[in-house]
């Protein structure tokens, strides 16, 4: 139980620190990235003007050097225009002229990477002498590209880094804030096993005194049964407290359920016909459940007992367990008594009951108890397994 506590509260602390991390990284690299890309659209809008000379001295038959063209960062800047159904481009242009102008442009920009190279485009149109010319204009940002995995890599190394030392300091953390609990269940547990073994003394010195008494049979036999049934109810809370705790844990295997139930109700009904009620049922044969044989006794046990406790006299009492699709199902029904009748109790969903919703729990399966028109109904049901042979 508090292993599983435990790994929950540090999963929930790493995870909310990953997640911590991978949106505060993402948003410093995005914003970073968007300020580059910003910065680099500004320095290729600003060679627009040197574009347009330079293309008037094409048109006119001067040639141009391309060294002449650079931005702001040093890098050759490169052009094509549409001229009159003709296309003018810059000496020793590094992209031909069906990958820029076949490329899908946003606000006038576009990136492409050609050969290996990054570059970005951007594409205007504008005058040159009396000639309309749509022209595209695009220089190398491998020194951006560069700039933005240094930064990726860094902060993959920075973040992993914060992750490590966050994960060790979280499970440390999950330890620390865990510990009240685990003392404090100590403490209960302590003071359950305790109190079970000091009730079980005075129980047993009453029921000594009653023996060496003078006390009519009548109400020593009365004694004797609320003693027995207190001693119960105490094992039984020993019992839940230890399952609660996960003491109680044995290693699981498929069980043939069908036998034990049937065991278990051809004692209890033996029972049952001391007080003139019956039990019938069926246990359908070869079904098997993940638990262990302890368990599913105490499970059939402390139902058929439930029935034995609570079912009112001269009734009928019915039980079945049977596989339907692949879970197993066991329903247990008894004419309840009525809570003025002082031979029995009324039903009760006490520490019984509870048991049997915890080892349901542990096999993964559910209860449901259900109280109409004077009868008590229990039904459980897990999954259904196979043997390993």
């Amino acid at each position: 139980m508090f292993r599983r506590m435990y790994l929950s509260i540090a999963g929930l602390l790493i995870l909310s620190t990953g997640l911590l991390l991978a949106v505060l990284g993402g948003a410093v690299y995005r914003e970073l990235e968007t300020e580059l890309t910003k910065d680099g659209q500004n320095d290729l809008v600003t060679q627009s003007g040197p574009v347009d000379d330079a293309l008037e001295s094409l048109l006119s038959g001067v040639r141009v050097d391309p060294g002449d063209l650079r931005d702001e960062r040093g890098q050759n800047v490169y052009f094509f225009a549409v001229v009159d159904g003709g296309v003018v481009a810059s000496p020793r242009t590094p992209v031909p002229f069906a990958v820029v102008s076949g490329l899908s442009f946003k606000d006038h920009f576009a990136t492409v990477r050609f050969d290996g190279s990054p570059y970005r485009v951007y594409e205007f149109d504008t005058t040159v002498g009396h000639q309309r010319a749509h022209t595209y204009m695009y220089s190398l940002i491998s020194q951006e590209d560069a700039m933005l995995w240094h930064a990726r890599h860094l902060m993959w190394t920075v973040g992993g880094i914060g992750f490590v030392v966050a994960l060790v300091g979280n499970l440390f953390l999950a330890a620390r804030l865990m510990r009240p609990t685990v003392q404090a269940w100590t403490a209960y547990r302590e003071t359950v096993l305790e109190l079970s073994h000091e009730l079980q003394t005075p129980l047993a010195t009453v029921g000594a005194m009653m023996s060496s008494r003078n006390v009519d049979e009548q109400t020593a036999t009365d004694v004797r049964h609320e003693l027995e049934r207190a001693s119960r109810m105490v094992s039984d809370m020993l019992f839940l407290s230890r399952l609660r705790s996960g003491v109680f844990l044995q290693p699981t295997e498929p069980v043939a359920v069908s036998d034990i139930t049937e065991e278990a109700a051809e004692r209890y009904s033996a029972i049952l016909l001391l007080q003139d009620c019956h039990l019938v049922g069926r246990a359908e044969p070869g079904l098997f459940v993940e638990t262990s044989p302890p368990a599913w006794e105490r499970l059939a046990s402390t139902l058929f007992k439930n029935v034995v406790d609570h079912a009112a006299e001269h009734t009928e009492a019915t039980w079945e367990l049977y596989e339907e699709g692949r879970r197993v199902y066991f329903v247990i029904e008894n004419v309840a008594t009525l809570g003025n009748q002082e031979a029995k109790p009324a039903p009760e969903r006490g520490v019984g009951l509870q048991i049997v919703a915890r080892l349901v729990e542990r096999m993964r399966g559910r209860m449901e108890v259900e109280e109409r028109d004077g009868r008590f109904r229990v039904s459980i049901n897990v999954p259904s397994r196979r043997p390993l042979w």
